[in-house]
């Protein structure tokens, strides 16, 4: 178990929570943040079921609101050494681009890039006092490949990844682990509209299965990091 806090950002989400409970043995006191006050009160539910004695407190916050952020971290920061942060919100839309609301992209664009990029500066001097730490962003498959209909979504998860890549470029050397967990289909959220989604979900990833690959990460040696981990679905066809 690691002697410090962890925050799970969007931990109202079915791969939120997922992650949440994965890292109740990690660490002594876990924050969750997250938009919806009644989920927010699910998830942390769930994490003191899995260790009742666990501290587990929980902030709404709406990650594209700039004082929110800031205030929230300054608590989070208040609440002792800041060891793991792992950082999921994310919108998703389907649309050619030529059809395509710009209103819901520039929504989609402030959820998936611009907050997480205010964030991360917030959050890291944190990270770095605390070395070693972990900073694990929820990237996508569609954050290393190009598909249609998905123009804003493709283009903020390349992002993500980029911001994951070129951040740890700038604290390896403090032994602060970043990496970008980039899954494929899972059976959570938008991927539950696709056809195979809507037809076989059993076919597509876990939200338990991105919580391992995030513990696996947490739990990496400090002398290196796992800096991206690709999951995908067996069976997809």
């Amino acid at each position: 178990m690691t002697s410090g806090q962890g925050l799970v950002v969007g931990a109202t989400s079915e791969i939120g929570t997922a992650i949440a409970t994965s890292l109740v043995s990690e660490v002594d006191r876990l924050v969750l943040w997250g938009r919806d006050p009644d989920r927010l009160a699910g998830a942390a539910a769930a994490c003191r079921a899995a260790r009742p004695e666990l501290e587990v407190e929980t902030r709404a916050v709406d990650v594209t609101r700039s004082a929110e952020l800031a205030d929230g971290v300054a608590a989070l920061c208040a609440g002792g050494p800041v060891k793991v942060v792992v950082w999921t919100p994310g919108l998703f839309d389907w649309a050619p681009a030529q059809e395509a609301d710009s209103a819901r992209w520039r929504e989609l664009a402030e959820v998936n890039v611009t907050a997480p990029m205010e964030f991360t500066p917030l959050v890291l001097p944190a990270l770095v006092d605390a070395a070693p730490s972990a900073l694990i962003y929820l990237g996508s498959g569609g954050g290393h490949a190009i598909y249609p209909n998905n123009a804003a979504y493709v283009s903020s998860k390349h992002a993500i990844a980029a911001l994951a890549h070129a951040t740890y470029a700038d604290v390896r050397r403090y032994r602060v682990k970043v990496c970008v967990i980039a899954p494929g289909m899972v059976a959570a959220g938008a991927a539950l509209w696709s056809p195979v989604g809507q037809e076989h979900p059993e076919r597509l990833l876990r939200p338990e299965d991105v919580a391992a690959a995030v513990r696996f990460v947490v739990g990496f040696g400090d002398h290196g990091c796992p800096t991206e981990i690709r999951l995908q679905p067996h069976l997809m066809e």
